[in-house]
């Protein structure tokens, strides 16, 4: 029995991570958000499970003891860690507070708080296999997006330590993903931000070169969970 448990599926990657693990029969995924489409929503029940929290609120996100009462029968257990968001986009001085510290509730706080309670959780027996969707922006500079590429390049690092931990128990297995840009609301937001060298992705979209998501999905579960 496999529980997958995937962060920010109203739209995009997530969505698309739901859908394929959705045909699967032997998959129980629990998808965690703010808010779900209308098809999740019809398509509720044992084996799609519906959570409602605010990722950046962290006593709102699952603990231990609810997390482990669900995954208790588990052979595997995937934690796909895929919510994020990229503004504020802009220079710093100028960053607006709030959304400086929702950038590091979204894309490091609630990672580093789910995987501690997931591991907490996992049964003895289970094997587990977290999954942290990063970015290049993690690894260099890009004009204005600094609170994005310090979060995210602060999560690797978390994940870092965390498959050194690991390194020696081969049950959990620590993955982090870069699946490159595709066509998402996050470059949606990239493309009405102001800042320099946004011509290129203004240039792929209008050039059609962003991949679906869909095939990006099938892509790093085929790489990442069947390899």
């Amino acid at each position: 029995m496999r529980y997958v448990v995937i962060t920010g599926v109203s739209r995009g990657l997530g969505e698309a991570l739901l859908n394929q693990f959705e045909t699967d029969e032997g998959t129980t995924v629990l998808a965690l958000g703010r808010s779900f489409t209308d098809a999740q929503r019809i398509a509720a029940g044992k084996r799609l499970i519906l959570r409602h929290c605010e990722l950046a609120e962290p006593s709102t996100l699952p603990h231990a003891a609810e997390l482990g009462e669900l995954i208790a029968d588990a052979d595997e257990v995937v934690l796909i860690h895929n919510a994020a968001v990229v503004a504020p986009i802009g220079p710093i001085g100028d960053l607006d507070p709030d959304e400086v510290a929702n950038a590091v509730a979204v894309n490091l706080t609630a990672p580093m708080l789910l995987t501690n309670s997931l591991l907490a959780a996992l049964p003895a027996t289970a094997r587990a296999v977290i999954m942290f969707v990063s970015s290049n922006a993690a690894h260099g500079i890009i004009d204005g997006w600094s609170a994005y590429s310090a979060t995210k390049r602060g999560a690797e690092e978390f994940f870092r330590h965390l498959a050194e931990q690991c390194a020696d128990d081969a049950r959990i297995r620590v993955e982090v993903l870069n699946p490159g840009v595709m066509d998402t609301g996050m470059q949606e937001t990239i493309r009405a931000a102001r800042f320099a060298g946004q011509q290129r992705f203004l240039d792929l979209f209008e050039n059609d070169e962003l991949p679906d998501p869909a095939a990006v999905a099938a892509r790093l579960i085929e790489e990442h969970l069947h390899a």
